[in-house]
C-alpha cells in the first residue's frame, strides 16, 4: 500500500515492531500514527515537527489572533456543537419538549459562552438517551466507546492542524498547561456528536471488539454536510481548519465553515 495513500494508522498489538526508518517514513508523509495501550485504546500518538511550507509564518499569525474573534469563534463553536446535539436527538426521536429546551440553549450562548451553556447542554442531552450517566464513568462501556471515537477524531484533528502550520498547544478556549492539542480539543466540539449517534445507533453488545473498534475508526470515513456539500469527515475536518484560518484573516464570521448532522451517512465497509 503506497504511503501517499494512508492518511492514518492504527496500531493496536503490543508485540508488533516498527523500525525507525518506517516511523520517520510516516512522519514525513504526514500520516497519523495512533498507538493503543493494553485496552486497546489510543495512548499516544505520532506527530511531525514540521508540516507546512509557510509554518513560521502560519505559527507568527496564530499567535497574533485577536481575543475578540476567538470569544466569536467559541461561540460559534459551541452553537454548532449543540445544533448537532439536536440533530442527534431528533435522529433518536427524542420527546421534541427535551429538544425545544436544547434549542433555547444554544440561542442563549453569548460571546466565548460566558456562562458555560455548553456543559449545561452536555449534561441535559447525554440524559436525554442515559439513565444516571455521567462522562467520568470509566465502567460505563458507552464512555469506553465515546472516549475511543473522540480520541480518534482528536487526533485526526490534531494532525490537520499540524500539517496547516498552526501550534496545536495554543487553542482558543482550552488552555491546559499539559495537553499539546488544546487547538485540537476545541475543534473537535462540531464532531463529537457524530461518535454519540453512532453510539446510540450502533450500541455495542460486548466491550469494543476489534471488528467494533475497527468501525469507530472507520468514523473518519463517514460523510458530513459542511459548506452545503457531503464530505467524508477527513476533508471536513480540512474545509473547518482552513476556514477558521481565513476568519482570523479576514474578521468574517461568514468565513467559518462547520460540519453539520443535519445531513449524515456512516462507513460502510
Amino acid at each position: 500500500i503506497p504511503l501517499a495513500d494512508i492518511f492514518a494508522l492504527v496500531i493496536e498489538d503490543l508485540t508488533v515492531t516498527l523500525t525507525s526508518r518506517l516511523l520517520v517514513e510516516l512522519s514525513d508523509y504526514n500520516i497519523l500514527v495512533i498507538f493503543c495501550n493494553q485496552k486497546h485504546l489510543p495512548e499516544c500518538t505520532l506527530q511531525p515537527i514540521s508540516g507546512h511550507f509557510n509554518q513560521y509564518t502560519q505559527m507568527k499569525a496564530q499567535l497574533k489572533w485577536d481575543v475578540a474573534r476567538k470569544s466569536e469563534l467559541w461561540q460559534s463553536i459551541v452553537k454548532q456543537k449543540i445544533q448537532n446535539q439536536i440533530e442527534c436527538m431528533k435522529y433518536m426521536h427524542i420527546d421534541t419538549v427535551r429538544i425545544q429546551k436544547m434549542t433555547e440553549l444554544k440561542q442563549s450562548v453569548l460571546i466565548y459562552d460566558r456562562n458555560n451553556i455548553e456543559g449545561q447542554a452536555a449534561k441535559y442531552y447525554f440524559n436525554s438517551f442515559f439513565k444516571d450517566f455521567t462522562r467520568d464513568n470509566d465502567a460505563l462501556i458507552e464512555n469506553a466507546v465515546l472516549n475511543y471515537g473522540y480520541t480518534i477524531l482528536n487526533a485526526a484533528i490534531a494532525r490537520t492542524i499540524v500539517a496547516k502550520g498552526l501550534i496545536p498547544a495554543i487553542g482558543i478556549h482550552h488552555i491546559g498547561g499539559r495537553n499539546h492539542f488544546n487547538l485540537a480539543s476545541d475543534l473537535i466540539e462540531p464532531f463529537r456528536a457524530l461518535v454519540d449517534l453512532f453510539l446510540l445507533k450502533h450500541p455495542p453488545e460486548d466491550y469494543l471488539t476489534k471488528a467494533y473498534r475497527l468501525k469507530i475508526i472507520n468514523l473518519l470515513h463517514a460523510r458530513v454536510e459542511i459548506d452545503g456539500k457531503m464530505q467524508t469527515v477527513i476533508r471536513a475536518i480540512d474545509i473547518m481548519v482552513q476556514s477558521i484560518i481565513e476568519y482570523f484573516k479576514d474578521g468574517d464570521i461568514k468565513s467559518l465553515k462547520f460540519p453539520s448532522l443535519s445531513k449524515y451517512s456512516f462507513y460502510e465497509l
